[in-house]
């Protein structure tokens, strides 16, 4: 090989490496790269989330402003912040349908003003709430959702888990499809619907409640508004109601082919036709609330805080209500 050839061979591996020295670093750096964006907000305006993957931390602060901060992966092409009058829109778009659900996803922290109304679409993202007072409606598909709020709310997960504080709101609807629910809520009115998931929940006084569930159990902690009602549905799942006090209602209680236990009223009566067993009675005078559950294979347990499986109730018949009337007391 000829000296000048040499020298051009050399010269060749020298531009190679620097290529490389300059590709990488600037890999690395769009891998990691850093999101800043403030756009001013109305003070209870509305703050919606558009995502598809990652993690989303959404955080109420006492600024007139939508402050997002993170990283973005690879597959996020653009991170786009838009003000149009009250609303704010927070925008990941993706490269291609390919990436998404990789660890190159985006890693997000949105400050939002505190009273904002919150709206998240996402698809395979973890989101995760705190202090935000105004409504919030969150949708994901098997991204878990977390963390304590202070307004109504709304949430919607197909196989991830549902952990949230939710106790000013007057208005809760929760829907999973597998995935586990524990929530603490305010009362008023509240849906919450699981298809297999497990469900532990907590309320104030309930105006309008209905619980449905196909083969998760539901357990449920709450009191009865005077007319309140309540509405109870399982195919398998287990439907457990643990009230603050014996509430003032009237019960229909059905299960084909499940267990039916009450500890402050009367037995269920067996049919008469092969399995399952109903209850109805009526407890204590002058409300006009209901309680109304049925089962196909799901056990069905009314209970009182403080009295375990105790049946503490006093019995007497009555003509005007064609039935009995169950006057519970505390011993």
């Amino acid at each position: 090989m000829s000296t000048a050839q040499s020298h051009a061979r050399t010269r060749g591996y020298i531009l190679v490496c620097a290529a490389a020295a300059l590709i990488i670093p600037w890999s690395l750096v769009r891998a990691g790269r850093g999101i800043e964006e403030r756009r001013a907000a109305d003070p209870q305006g509305e703050v919606e989330i558009i995502s598809v993957t990652g993690k989303v931390e959404i955080d109420g602060w006492d600024r007139n402003e939508v402050e997002v901060t993170g990283t973005a992966g690879d597959d996020v092409e653009r991170v786009d912040v838009s003000s149009t009058g009250n609303r704010t829109s927070i925008h990941v778009l993706g490269r291609s349908v390919h990436g998404w659900g990789s660890d190159a996803g985006p890693q997000l922290v949105l400050h939002v003003p505190a009273r904002s109304a919150v709206t998240a679409s996402l698809v395979s993202a973890d989101v995760k709430v705190n202090g935000v007072l105004g409504a919030l409606s969150l949708r994901t598909v098997s991204g878990n959702v977390s963390g304590a709020v202070g307004g109504d709310l709304r949430a919607n997960t197909v196989s991830g888990e549902v952990k949230l504080t939710a106790t000013a709101a007057k208005f809760i609807e929760v829907r999973t499809i597998s995935g586990d629910i524990r929530l603490t809520g305010g009362g008023g009115q509240v849906d919450v619907t699981t298809v297999s998931g497990t469900a532990i929940l907590e309320f104030a006084e309930v105006t309008r409640a209905r619980f449905k569930s196909i083969s998760g159990d539901m357990s449920t902690s709450l009191a009865l508004a005077p007319d309140g009602q309540i509405e109870g549905e399982s195919v398998s799942g287990g439907l457990r109601f643990q009230f603050a006090s014996a509430p003032t209602a009237e019960f229909d209680v059905q299960a084909f082919s499940g267990d039916i236990r009450n500890c402050f009223g009367p037995k269920p009566v067996e049919s008469q036709y092969g399995s399952g067993s109903r209850l109805q009675f009526k407890n204590g005078e002058g409300g006009h609330g209901s309680v109304r559950v049925n089962t196909k294979s799901g056990d069905v347990q009314l209970c009182v805080k403080g009295m375990s499986n105790k049946r503490v109730a006093s019995l007497s018949s009555t003509r005007a209500t064609g039935g009995l009337r169950f006057l519970p007391y505390v011993l």
